[in-house]
């Protein structure tokens, strides 16, 4: 590769939209979207009821609206539920349901096998680099913005 294909947004925003397309090709048969898959993933990892759909837009960079339309649909194939926080009737606090733990357990599974393919060409040392410069990169732009 010359060093003029080195432009860090493009192989950036490339990389991306390669392992989101990788990605919801093998979602396909589960159902759900890469974006779906992440709403449920952020639910997994915090405990019942203590992520508004306030919080989960903020966590998926995404606005408020998408993300209603988001929870809209996951509440619909009964993977997720809403409650009114008990200090802000206004504010729907979301959890995953029993199914939707069981579809994103089944699902994380393919995130892993494609994150360990897409990863297999680095050795851990160099891996490990690439993951420690991109966490700089995003703290370097958080500071920025």
């Amino acid at each position: 590769m010359e060093k003029s294909d080195h432009r860090f947004p493009v192989l950036l925003r490339t990389a991306w939209f390669s392992l989101n397309k990788s990605f919801r090709e093998r979602l396909r048969a589960t159902g759900l979207t890469p974006v779906q898959f992440t709403i449920l993933r952020w639910l997994s990892e915090r405990k019942k009821f203590s992520l508004s759909q306030s919080d989960l837009a903020k966590l998926t960079a995404s606005n408020r609206s998408n993300i209603a339309d988001l929870v809209n649909r996951l509440e619909t194939l009964e993977l997720i539920e809403r409650e009114k926080d008990d200090d802000d009737s206004r504010r729907n606090m979301i959890s995953l349901t029993k199914r939707g733990k069981e579809l994103y357990d089944q699902s994380q599974v393919l995130a892993f096998q494609l994150q360990r393919e897409t990863m297999d060409c680095f050795p851990t040392d160099k891996l490990n680099r690439l993951l420690d410069a991109l966490v700089r990169v995003n703290e370097n732009l958080k500071e920025k913005s």
